[in-house]
């Protein structure tokens, strides 16, 4: 049997187990949960059936082994695995395929992830790079679509554009829906009613968001003089958008090692 050896047991490995746990073809595959904290790494495989801890890496990787890197950066200096095995599918920002390429040289293709917290509701959005053969794309693309939805870039430098995209947004949408709830709050409007208030909104404007372009929604909600015009004038006065989107240049640039 195929097996697939994710490496890492923190929050985002706990949110890509919970999307493969789920998926028809993921339930009936072995997985094994590797990490420098053993006992750490058997109480996170409890969690899941078909799961287990390992207390090494190298004798348990098979020519047709999976192997998901979900560790911080710096810890791949801890891997130098000589073992052949189908596909290295990294979630590491920052981490290029040429670094990976030093620690496991016999790793027959390589993949690397940028999914967001979604995955732990089977809603990531993840921007996916591949390199190898069709069948190790179709499999690294399977991979992604168990926890949300993937998008095949053609380019590895996109993997690090794409934390502006989807990787650092979601800690961004939640200060724009803490501010939006805060703001219900102060209104007069009870915490959980103003919370379920915004919970809807930005479902709606999901929906929205996939048929129609923001400025489109923008027009539709804001009538000439009116209370949504005058809002957006003071967000325009002070560069909301233009702080952003800075923000996330902020974001890459720290992804690709060009600030300290």
């Amino acid at each position: 049997m195929q097996n697939f050896i994710l490496i890492g047991y923190g929050n985002l490995a706990y949110s890509m187990m919970q999307g493969f746990s789920q998926d028809p073809f993921f339930q009936t595959q072995q997985f094994l949960i590797y990490g420098r904290d053993y006992p750490k790494a058997q109480s996170f495989a409890q969690k899941f059936s078909n799961t287990e801890a390992i207390p090494t890496l190298e004798e348990y990787i098979q020519d047709d082994s999976v192997v998901i890197l979900c560790i911080k950066p710096y810890g791949i200096e801890n891997f130098h695995i000589h073992a052949s095995f189908k596909l290295l599918y990294s979630v590491m920002a920052g981490v290029q395929l040429c670094k990976l390429q030093e620690h496991f040289p016999q790793a027959q293709n390589l993949a690397r992830a940028m999914p967001n917290v979604g995955a732990s509701v089977q809603k990531s959005s993840t921007s996916l790079y591949v390199q190898g053969d069709e069948e190790a794309i179709q499999l690294a693309c399977d991979l992604t679509k168990s926890f949300g939805t993937s998008i095949l870039l053609d380019r590895e430098e996109l993997i690090d554009s794409s934390i502006a995209t989807n990787g650092s947004s979601p800690a961004f949408l939640s200060l724009v829906a803490e501010a939006l709830i805060e703001s219900g709050v102060r209104e007069g409007i009870p915490y959980n009613q103003s919370k379920a208030l915004v919970v809807s909104t930005l479902e709606g404007f999901a929906e929205l968001l996939k048929t129609q372009t923001p400025d489109h929604i923008k027009t539709l909600v804001t009538s000439p003089a009116g209370t949504t015009a005058e809002g957006l004038a003071y967000l325009d006065r002070y560069g909301f958008k233009g702080i952003l989107k800075e923000a996330s240049h902020q974001s890459v640039l720290k992804a690709k090692g060009k600030l300290h």
